[in-house]
């Protein structure tokens, strides 16, 4: 598991690459926690996520709701697009889903 944050004045885009499970939890709630505490916005890039169980559920939705602060999620990874559709909370985040052809074709959406 990484997180990188980039920072460009009140904004920040936190890129997380590999799993966001139990195992991994407190480290990025910990740093993601900083960065949107730290920011008005974050956004938060999801493309390198390859794994991801309930425990990564939690995180994105308690990022969704701290108060007075913009938190985007983008890029999901088709691990992430699993868990949400599985929950049924990909619509209710606000944030828009996109699903590669190749993802797609790879979960049998085709």
């Amino acid at each position: 598991m990484g997180m990188r944050i980039e920072e460009e004045g009140r904004s920040c885009r936190a890129i997380v690459d590999g799993d966001v499970t139990v195992a991994t939890a407190a480290e990025i709630q910990a740093a993601l926690s900083v960065a949107v505490r730290e920011h008005d916005e974050t956004e938060v890039d999801l493309a390198g996520v390859e794994e991801m169980d309930t425990a990564g559920l939690q995180i994105i939705l308690a990022a969704k709701r701290c108060a007075g602060k913009t938190v985007r999620f983008v890029n999901h990874s088709a691990a992430v697009l699993r868990v949400l559709e599985l929950a049924n909370l990909g619509q209710q985040l606000g944030d828009p889903l996109l699903i590669r052809a190749s993802d797609a074709a790879a979960d049998g959406r085709t």
